[in-house]
């Protein structure tokens, strides 16, 4: 009887014990290796640098700028020619020579220096929208890759705080099963729950670092910095956007103002095409002085006659280039649709899961295991019942912050495909 007594009084001493340590645990987060050594960023300031650190940003608005300058130089003017000669002839001891000046400037019908025109201007405007959609998307990616990283991190600290419950829980199975109060079996079972668990929070922490990787190679590049972290939590409820104001944002998008100013630049192509039939002449103004004293002003004209040449593959290529232009526009058109549809979809359900169902859960797994560890400190709970305690919260909470980091990036996903860029939402 007194050895009975003394077994349950140590029993007793050991949860007064051990209850505070895993409090202590849950409360206080650890952190992960490395992490010191994290730059901490909140979105605003991450979207800032990515506008001004982006290497895939200043490769987008080179692309463009070489668009512009390529387009600028087809619509310039021909430039002049200049021709200077002078000819020295003699026979018989007689001499003879005479000087010519020529300035020579290639002309150019006015229809096909405008239809030119249009072209190099909608060109330019191609590349402008092209350049703000590749923004506007890659503004995105450094959100997702900020959300990912929060719930990377989130996720490292729910396994830290599980696993703190299974190692006071193995270490308590292991002072009683020496005392002869618990099964081989159970003390077994902790024993592999607890290796499993720790290799939870190792594959965790590796994935936060991958995340946080991937946030410093969009925002910080070549800066020295390795990792980049959120500085702040998700928190909170997007805004809620309906279907229809998403679908009348689709002209709005950058992509498709692209397309269709490229379908105007392959139309005034075409027009420019059509008008090859027609040469450009060239005419000339010149001075002519001879030997003698005779001098004199002189006026050409060259024409090319086109008798072989008409221009004929010039046309059918740029009549198929303005029929792909129209047919791509047209398919952009529907895709951008389908993005539009499927990205509100997204959205919609996404937080209407997070509304319903997200807070709850986060409020439920912390009251879970708060009163699993009472329960179990009071001797009211065996340790596999608080093991499925502590599993049933890394879950829940697993649960919760997916939902949250979800939400939020379906959110960002629909302001992408409704072309809204950051600056926009301020």
């Amino acid at each position: 009887m007194d050895r009975i007594r003394a077994i349950t009084t140590r029993k007793s001493n050991i949860r007064y014990i051990t209850l505070p340590g895993l409090v202590a645990l849950l409360l206080l987060p650890r952190p992960t290796l490395g992490q010191e050594a994290v730059h901490r960023v909140s979105l605003a300031a991450a979207l800032e640098a990515f506008a001004e650190n982006s290497l895939a940003l200043r490769i987008a608005r080179s692309e463009a700028a070489e668009i512009a300058g390529v387009a600028r130089q087809s619509r310039a003017w021909f430039n002049p020619s200049l021709s200077a000669r002078r000819d020295d002839l003699d026979r018989n001891g007689d001499e003879y020579w005479e000087e010519n000046l020529l300035l020579f400037q290639p002309l150019e019908w006015p229809g096909r220096t405008a239809a030119r025109y249009r072209a190099a201007a909608h060109t330019i405007e191609a590349g402008t929208a092209r350049f703000r959609s590749d923004s506007t998307r890659l503004a995105f990616e450094v959100r997702e890759a900020w959300a990912l990283a929060w719930f990377a991190e989130a996720a490292e600290l729910t396994a830290r705080k599980a696993v703190a419950v299974i190692q006071e829980v193995a270490e308590d199975a292991e002072i009683r099963l020496e005392e002869g109060d618990i099964s081989a079996y159970e003390t077994r079972r902790l024993r592999l729950e607890r290796v499993q668990a720790e290799q939870d929070v190792a594959e965790a922490e590796l994935r936060s670092r991958d995340a946080r990787r991937r946030l410093a190679a969009l925002t910080f590049p070549g800066t020295g910095i390795e990792e980049v972290g959120p500085s702040a939590a998700l928190e909170g409820l997007p805004p809620p956007v309906t279907r229809e104001a998403a679908l009348g944002a689709m002209f709005e998008r950058p992509d498709l103002e692209a397309a269709t100013r490229d379908l105007d630049a392959a139309q005034a192509e075409l027009a420019v095409a059509r008008s090859g039939w027609m040469p450009d002449p060239t005419v000339s103004l010149g001075y002519r002085r001879q030997e003698g004293g005779f001098q004199g002003l002189s006026l050409g004209l060259d024409l090319p006659l086109p008798l072989f040449d008409r221009g004929g593959g010039n046309r059918q290529a740029a009549d198929a280039r303005s029929a792909a232009a129209a047919h791509r526009l047209d398919l952009r058109r529907r895709l951008a649709e389908n993005d539009l549809l499927t990205a509100s979809d997204r959205y919609a359900s996404s937080r209407a899961r997070l509304e319903a169902a997200a807070d709850g859960l986060l409020a439920d797994a912390e009251a879970l295991l708060a009163s699993a560890t009472a329960a179990y400190g009071e001797n009211e709970m065996s340790l596999l019942e608080l093991l499925d305690a502590a599993r049933a919260f890394r879950s829940a909470r697993l649960s919760a912050l997916s939902m949250r980091s979800a939400a939020w990036i379906d959110y960002w996903d629909l302001l992408r495909a409704m072309g809204r860029a950051p600056e926009d939402e301020r």
